[in-house]
C-alpha cells in the first residue's frame, strides 16, 4: 500500500509542477492565444488531485479571456 500511495503522491506533485509550468508559460507569453495547449493542460488538471484542482481553479479564470473558445470547457 505504501508504494501505491507514494506513486500517487509523485503523480500529484508532477501535476502541480506541470500546472506551474503552464501558468508561467502563459504569463510570459506576449500573445497568450498561441499557448492554447498550456491552457488546455490547466483545464485537464482540474480533474486531478485536490491540490491540482485548487491551483487550476486559480489559473483558469486568470486566462479564460484569452481563450473564449474554451470557456465552456473551463467551467
Amino acid at each position: 500500500h505504501f508504494l501505491l500511495f507514494s506513486t500517487s503522491m509523485a503523480d500529484a506533485a508532477d501535476d502541480i509542477d506541470k500546472l506551474y509550468e503552464f501558468g508561467e508559460s502563459l504569463n510570459d507569453a506576449k500573445d497568450k492565444s498561441e499557448n492554447k495547449q498550456d491552457y488546455e493542460g490547466i483545464i485537464a488538471a482540474a480533474n486531478g488531485s485536490v491540490k491540482a484542482k485548487q491551483l487550476a481553479a486559480q489559473l483558469i479564470p486568470k486566462f479564460v479571456k484569452f481563450f473564449p473558445e474554451l470557456a465552456e470547457q473551463a467551467l
